[in-house]
């Protein structure tokens, strides 16, 4: 189905004033904690924590690689604005397809595009607009199925239209557990409905035997079945990347994240560990737990909080209107994005306590929401468009409906004009004034122990860019042992510090050498000074 003039206008007019927008405020440096491992690992072809995130990876890298300017950091954050702004064009078309009107559509877009949620997404180096970016395209791909079969060759035009889903299915699942299980379950009913749409049993015994393999379908036919597989592998292919780091690089020894030979997270010394690592390891196994009472009221409110954050008091209230106005007059795409959202209201009730960014998951409850918000504007503007063309209908060429459609538009641009204070990350120069002001504060052949938050920051600038190679920094987990006999384990004969605060040092015989607003640098003094 082609798209018509106008709106491809609009669709490309969106992805180029976002990205110019993402651009802009996105973070010019190195960061901090998990974005400066991913702007490491990205520039390096290292492997990140689990689940490794391959795709993001491989492409952060070739975005360094195609981008002749701008800091190696910046250019990996940046593929975040490119995905978001992606993302923001392309569910356009979703929901123009959906709502079946440019006005509502181009609403819902700017609701999404300008929504903290994404914004924030699109100005770091973080894997969640490229999440976004996944779940956006397979919805779209998926829409192109919509249409009624009436015949066999339309039957197998449509089972062809699911190569593109199964292959995206494949790319998403390889890329973050939140795509398998809020997207995902959404291609699956997708072949399902496939399967059983040209004929509509009606006894259960019928019901059941439609799902068995017949000629009929176009995914009842083995073989399509087969390519349907063979396209959701393909886009497993990306999880081929930490399995060739490991042979050209490991084994490792299990220690320093495989530094000074690659970087690799959790250092492995087999084949199973690096599988283990890709399907999350240690790190993601026991964040889940059954909620309690008191902690399933927090989570609710916490996501509460967050609508009225991303979207205002307007935008929480054209959302529930929207639903209820969605669910009346396309009842399959309001099931698909009712299931997004609470899939990842589920999702956030069973996370434990030990994670404690939990409002980022909130980012795929910000899609169905967005398109709710959009159809609430087709709803507002169509009624407010009749009631005034009744009293101005003398008028013709005074199109209410349109006015009414573009004030809509021109407040959501208002209130995403308020979120830029939260969102715009141009002037975060924290963390590359903390790393280098702490490594030019050691002495020669010092070991520095900090924290992870700390520790990726000082890590990116020594071995990225090369800063004080003849310093050791030593990334601390939770889980390792303390500071103080891991100082006198590992380092007997060079000079130690430490970075952190106060609290980080409690007990320990350290004294401050340099006060930062992120973190301080502490000298551990060792016994024959004391």
């Amino acid at each position: 189905m082609k798209v018509p003039h106008a709106p491809r206008l609009i669709t490309l007019a969106l992805f180029v004033g976002f990205l110019a927008l993402y651009a802009a405020t996105a973070a010019p440096s190195v960061l901090s904690g998990d974005s400066a491992e991913f702007q490491l690992a990205a520039t390096l072809l290292g492997v990140a924590h689990p689940t490794t995130y391959p795709l993001y990876t491989m492409l952060a890298h070739l975005t360094t690689r195609l981008l002749p300017f701008g800091e190696l950091a910046w250019r990996v954050t940046l593929l975040s604005s490119l995905c978001a702004a992606l993302a923001v064009a392309l569910f356009f078309l979703l929901a123009r397809r959906v709502l079946g009107a440019t006005g509502p559509a181009t609403a819902t877009a700017l609701a999404l595009g300008l929504a903290p949620g994404l914004w924030n997404a699109a100005t770091l180096a973080e894997v969640y607009a490229l999440l976004a970016l996944l779940m956006v395209a397979l919805g779209l791909a998926l829409s192109h199925d919509r249409r009624p079969t009436t015949d066999e060759h339309t039957a197998s035009t449509d089972g062809r239209r699911l190569r593109l889903p199964a292959f995206i299915g494949g790319l998403g699942f390889s890329h973050h557990g939140l795509f398998a299980i809020t997207a995902l379950p959404l291609l699956a009913a997708a072949v399902l409905w496939a399967k059983t749409k040209d004929e509509r049993p009606s006894s259960p015994v019928r019901r059941l035997w439609s799902f068995v393999p017949g000629p009929s379908s176009p995914v009842r036919r083995p073989w399509s079945l087969v390519i349907l597989a063979l396209c959701f592998i393909a886009g497993l292919t990306p999880w081929l990347y930490p399995l060739a780091q490991f042979a050209a690089h490991g084994p490792f020894d299990g220690q320093d994240y495989g530094l000074p030979r690659h970087y690799f997270w959790g250092a492995p010394r087999s084949y199973g560990e690096v599988l283990d690592l890709m399907t999350g390891g240690t790190v993601r196994r026991g964040i889940f737990r059954t909620p309690e009472p008191t902690a399933a009221l927090e989570t609710l409110r916490m996501v509460g909080r967050r609508l009225l954050f991303e979207f205002g008091p307007l935008g929480t209230l054209l959302g529930l209107l929207g639903s209820w106005a969605l669910a009346r007059r396309e009842r399959a795409a309001f099931a698909a994005a009712a299931w997004v959202f609470f899939s990842t209201l589920g999702y956030l009730l069973l996370l434990g306590p030990a994670v404690g960014d939990a409002p980022v998951f909130t980012l795929p409850m910000l899609l169905p929401w967005a398109l709710w918000i959009g159809a609430g504007v087709g709803v507002v503007g169509g009624w407010v468009g009749g009631q005034l063309h009744m009293h101005l209908s003398r008028h013709r060429w005074f199109n209410v409906q349109r006015i009414a459609f573009s004030v809509l538009i021109a407040l959501t641009l208002a209130w995403g004009g308020t979120r830029y204070r939260v969102s715009a990350k141009q002037h975060l120069w924290l963390y590359r004034e903390f790393a280098q002001s702490t490594l030019e504060a050691l002495p020669p052949g010092a070991a520095v122990i900090a924290h992870w938050e700390q520790g990726m920051a000082l890590q990116y600038v020594r071995l990225v860019e090369g800063v004080r190679p003849d310093v050791w920094v030593d990334v601390v987990e939770p889980t390792d042992d303390p500071w103080g006999p891991r100082a006198a384990r590992r380092y007997p004969e060079r000079p130690v510090y430490l970075v952190g605060h106060a609290g980080s040092v409690a007990g320990l015989p350290a004294e401050p050498v340099r006060e930062g607003e992120y973190a301080s640098l502490f000298r551990l003094r060792r016994h024959s000074e004391e």
